[in-house]
């Protein structure tokens, strides 16, 4: 190479045409017209050196200087001075640079994947656990069992996501449970019965349901109201209670 050649380190490419493009954008050549005979010397001149330091060179490297040798072949041989007419011929390089281009945007979309699993913490799920040493209190006597409560309010959610769908940005805020408790103390006040459902579709967010559910069970277990419900996977009466308790 003479002094006018681009002085190339030796820093790990992925591949050959991770080497064109970094010779390519290194010296602000235009992908879409390439000085091939440069290139080629350039690129010729890479490998001698890596040769030279008995590195072990892929066979795909070898592969392209083929290629490049080809579409510089190309470029001199004469043309046909006979004819008048000449139709144009494709350029030789298109299928080359078709390449590279493909190439630069999967590595910039590589390396933008990459800077975003270094940004975003690593998170594991994991299993709820209840310590041996706390006793799970059973529910009130009534007519409703815990998995008819859950399968319940998973439907509540599944309505309320329908109604709302989820959109690009999620906030979920706390609802304090006393709010809730006192929502339903004012329902309860005006009519002694209430349809849970009916109160859900009232709320504003999952957090405000979720607070409204949390309020209910509360209630429950202060024995201040019974949840009944008429059909399984159905709504949730919920029904203030006496003050004696009955």
């Amino acid at each position: 190479m003479d002094k006018k050649d681009l002085t190339v380190e030796l820093p790990n490419f992925e591949g050959p045409l991770d080497l064109l493009l970094h010779l390519i954008q290194s010296q602000k050549i235009d992908i879409y017209d390439i000085p091939i005979a440069q290139i080629t010397s350039q690129y010729l001149a890479y490998l001698g050196q890596m040769q030279k330091l008995n590195l072990q060179i892929a066979g795909e490297y070898f592969v392209m200087s083929s290629t490049l040798l080809r579409i510089k072949s190309q470029y001199l041989l004469p043309q046909n001075d006979f004819v008048d007419e000449v139709e144009p011929e494709e350029d030789p390089r298109d299928e080359l640079v078709q390449q590279l281009i493909q190439y630069s945007v999967f590595k910039k979309i590589s390396a933008y994947f990459k800077e975003r699993n270094e940004e975003v913490p690593i998170t594991v799920s994991k299993e709820a656990s209840v310590s041996k040493s706390v006793k799970v209190q059973p529910l009130p006597k009534g007519q409703i069992t815990s998995d008819e409560l859950a399968t319940t309010f998973s439907m509540v959610l599944r309505r309320l996501k329908i109604r709302k769908p989820n959109t690009a940005s999620i906030e979920v805020a706390e609802t304090p449970i006393n709010d809730m408790i006192d929502y339903l103390h004012e329902r309860l006040e005006q009519k002694k019965r209430v349809s849970f459902f009916s109160c859900a579709d009232r709320m504003r967010s999952i957090s405000d349901v979720i607070g409204l559910f949390l309020a209910m069970l509360e209630l429950s277990k202060k024995h201040e109201i019974y949840i009944m419900q008429a059909r399984e996977f159905g709504d949730l009466d919920l029904e203030r209670a006496d003050v004696n308790g009955k």
